[in-house]
């Protein structure tokens, strides 16, 4: 229970004993033991010179109801949990993407604790968000509350992990703050699944947040690859990426994995198509920003500059073209664009509207860049879109990260993400069908 305050503040005979984060000690010439634990603020925290957030309890059983998880009794790996670095962000949705991908990559979840927005009443105010860790959705067990009844009180919900950002929006800027950078717990390991993913219906590849397409309609006849940017500038030595300074590293992993995904869809009968980013040799397609853009890096090479594969990013140009292991073959339609997205300044969607394509299956790199943008373009005009989380890349895992966690907001903001084994594995099935289906029709044509 709660001591009555003093009317004074705190004797000078009691002291501090240093503990890890969250609880301290106070300890008085009586013997008496004083936990300080995270409760509604007094005044008393003012006198004792500690946080506002502190309350003094007398019972050192009560410290029961407050114990600490087994998460926190490893303040030792709390180091490990790096917060994400402050900066600004276009809009709000792109900076929750971001933080809660950086956490999921550092060991603990990012949450939303509390938001505000601005009102008829109060125009002025400022548009904030306030973030939290979690602690993997453990909590503690106040009040008597089981972690049941917890969850369904919203009030109830209190994060006794110090970890603590800010998140502040003005018209296209979110700005990211950093208010309390430590944890009080070691990195949270991910519990497996108790009820697995049910089953992917027929006509459909298992994925997130929905099993795709969402109308069951994966057919050669109305499914496509899109394979995207796998060129030698990208993924190269001596290529346009290099000479941006990124590591091309990633994209060379990609590379057997594309192999396996291209020969699937080949041999099942599905479309596919491919991307190339490039420009005219006059470079006449290329903007005054963008061509400094391209060379505002250490090497001060871009589009145009002369590099081992020719001049960088230009069409007709040894390093424009697509590597030799994911080289097109007949019949395989190229994209020539002139920028990040596929559709723009293209008749990439004249060919697949004549086809009957409407779900597009996205690989390639780099998934912030060019798969993004075409997998935005594409979901803008009604295509159902998945990207491969294993089958794109990009030169930080950070990116590709967060990239991957924005298209499965909202329910799908931008369509779905599956794993490259499982869409093989639906592509391999629809073959089986369908082989099974014309068994009998090519046994009579045999005879």
């Amino acid at each position: 229970m709660v001591l009555p305050l003093p009317p004074a503040p705190i004797p000078s005979r009691c002291s501090l004993s240093p503990q890890p984060l969250q609880y301290a000690h106070a300890h008085c010439s009586s013997g008496a033991l004083l936990s300080i634990s995270l409760l509604p603020r007094t005044w008393f925290h003012f006198a004792l010179g500690v946080s506002p957030d502190l309350d003094i309890m007398a019972d050192s059983s009560d410290l029961n109801l407050d114990a600490p998880s087994d998460l926190q009794d490893l303040p030792d790996l709390s180091m490990e949990l790096i917060p994400p670095q402050e900066g600004t962000y276009p809009d709000r949705a792109s900076l929750l993407a971001a933080v809660q991908a950086h956490g999921k990559a550092h060991g603990y979840n990012i949450v939303v604790k509390s938001s505000s927005t601005p009102t008829e009443k109060k125009p002025g105010r400022v548009a904030k968000v306030w973030l939290r860790c979690d602690r993997g959705g453990q909590y503690r067990p106040r009040n008597g509350l089981t972690e049941e009844t917890r969850k369904r009180r919203r009030t109830s919900r209190l994060m006794d992990c110090p970890f603590m950002l800010v998140a502040a929006g003005h018209p296209g800027i979110w700005t990211l703050t950093v208010l309390n950078p430590s944890h009080n717990h070691g990195p949270i390991v991910e519990k497996p699944r108790q009820n697995p993913h049910p089953k992917a219906k027929k006509g459909q590849v298992t994925a997130t947040p929905y099993d795709w397409p969402h109308d069951a309609s994966f057919t050669p006849f109305t499914t496509a690859l899109v394979l995207i940017d796998m060129q030698r500038d990208f993924c190269s030595p001596g290529g346009y990426m290099a000479y941006q300074g990124y590591d091309i590293t990633p994209a060379q992993l990609l590379i057997p994995k594309l192999q396996r995904l291209l020969d699937a869809f080949r041999s099942a009968g599905f479309p596919v198509y491919h991307t190339r980013e490039g420009h005219r040799s006059d470079l006449s397609s290329v903007s005054n920003r963008e061509s400094f853009r391209s060379k505002n890096n250490p090497s001060g090479m871009g589009i145009g500059s002369d590099g081992p594969l020719g001049r960088l990013l230009i069409r007709g140009e040894p390093g424009h073209d697509i590597i030799p292991e994911l080289y097109p073959t007949m019949g395989e339609p190229i994209i020539d664009k002139p920028g990040k997205g596929a559709f723009t300044y293209t008749d990439f969607e004249l060919l697949l509207r004549n086809k009957g394509i409407k779900n597009l299956v996205l690989a390639g790199v780099t998934t912030d860049g060019c798969v993004s943008t075409t997998m935005r373009e594409a979901n803008d005009r009604g295509f159902d879109c998945i990207l491969l989380e294993d089958g794109t890349s990009a030169a930080d895992p950070s990116l590709h990260m967060s990239t991957v966690e924005s298209v499965k907001m909202e329910g799908g903001v931008f369509g779905a993400t599956a794993k490259l084994d499982d869409m093989i594995q639906a592509v391999e099935n629809f073959k089986a069908v369908t082989v099974k289906k014309l068994a009998p029709q090519m046994s009579n044509v045999a005879t």
